[in-house]
């Protein structure tokens, strides 16, 4: 090539530049090649790793006529009757010793034993696995809660104690393996207890949405790989136990919700609600020795009528006492009740709003029935009023 704008171009440099031109315009497209060529192999990858999912998507498309033909008219609409669709997975909600764990256990020997669950639901399908996998209690002590239920076909059930231990479906290692352990047992119903521990690895994202949205996603997939047909979640609420913790999501993803309530006279009960399943409130009985649960076939919430409860009580005896606004320990007096029973009374009530909780001298907290209280702030806003006006 000429060194200056005044030299001129010799045959030499101009074949010089075309081989150079043609040596660049090669690399170019050797590279270009090579780039479309690991594209080619990340889609064939992609391919391989996903074709079970693809098979999914081509088994499940097909007309209207053969989807309609391919389950006959009057066959089984519930895994359990009135409480689960076929292949259908539950919530059990249910605030801290409500006995949530007492009803999964009960749920376990159903399906295991084929009986009904708490002795008034039908399993449609008879005896089959179930896996636990239980993140909160002790080997020791849910292994006596599982005796203590009476399981008969205890070779049905497959218990993996996992408290103490990281085991995260996030991780596509543990995910896979759980795919092996439940297909190889032909595990048919798979409890996660509590939902809130399973998903360890899946909840240090921002939005607690989103990791339940990933993590029942998760379930999902693990489900289909291993033949799984119902997933069960026990989640914790808050005291009231209407609502599941962490994160409104919980409610899209069940079939089926089913609510357990303990009210501060002891009374338990069990409403269902989700795709065809509308069960009202219903009493649940304990067998203390077994702490066996059953629901009688006729029973209601509003069956058997046990008197004023503590917060009906509460509420008479500040409606009784005007100028009196007790704190834990007056709530405990008034009542006849422990300080901590007291404490208890005293946030069922502020959460069904029918009392206002104020603070109070020494850091205490005052109970207040609502119109006392709204009468009390009128009062002080005129007091505040009237010395601005003074002054």
């Amino acid at each position: 090539m000429p060194n200056g704008p005044n030299e001129e171009l010799t045959p030499n440099d101009v074949v010089e530049a075309l081989i150079a031109a043609d040596v660049h315009a090669r690399r170019v497209r050797e590279g270009a090649e090579y780039e479309l060529f690991k594209r080619e192999v990340r889609r064939h990858a992609d391919a391989l790793e996903h074709e079970s999912d693809i098979d999914a998507l081509n088994a499940r498309s097909r007309s209207l006529t053969e989807f309609l033909a391919e389950k006959p008219a009057g066959s089984p609409r519930y895994d359990i009757v009135e409480l689960l669709p076929v292949e259908g997975n539950f919530t059990l909600l249910a605030a801290k010793k409500t006995g949530k764990t007492t009803t999964t256990v009960e749920l376990v020997r159903a399906f295991a034993d084929g009986e009904p669950f708490l002795g008034r639901f039908q399993i449609t399908d008879g005896p089959g696995n179930v896996a636990v996998w239980d993140y909160e209690m002790s080997e020791d002590q849910l292994r006596e809660w599982i005796r203590d239920a009476g399981v008969r076909n205890t070779g049905n059930v497959y218990v993996l104690s996992l408290r103490g231990i990281y085991a995260s479906l996030r991780t596509p290692a543990t995910r896979e393996w759980a795919v092996r352990w439940l297909r190889d047992r032909q595990i048919r119903v798979w409890v996660l207890d509590p939902a809130h521990r399973a998903m360890t690895g899946f909840t240090t994202q921002s939005d607690p949405n989103d990791a339940v949205l990933e993590f029942t996603e998760t379930l999902e997939q693990i489900k289909r790989e291993a033949g799984v047909r119902n997933i069960g979640l026990p989640i914790h609420t808050g005291i009231r136990g209407d609502h599941a913790r962490g994160a409104s999501r919980w409610g899209d993803w069940p079939d089926a919700i089913w609510t357990l309530k303990k009210d501060e006279s002891g009374r338990r009960t069990l409403q269902a609600e989700g795709r065809d399943v509308n069960l009202q409130p219903a009493d649940l009985q304990m067998d203390p020795n077994t702490r066996r649960l059953s629901v009688p076939v006729f029973a209601t919430a509003t069956s058997i009528y046990q008197g004023p409860s503590d917060v009906d009580k509460l509420c008479m005896w500040l409606a009784s006492n005007p100028g009196k606004h007790p704190s834990k320990r007056g709530v405990a007096l008034a009542l006849g009740v422990s300080q901590e029973k007291a404490a208890t009374v005293m946030e069922l009530a502020e959460d069904a709003e029918r009392i206002v909780v104020q603070p109070g001298p020494r850091r205490s907290h005052r109970a207040w029935l609502p119109e006392h209280w709204k009468a009390e702030e009128k009062a002080r806003q005129e007091d505040a009023q009237g010395r601005q006006m003074e002054l």
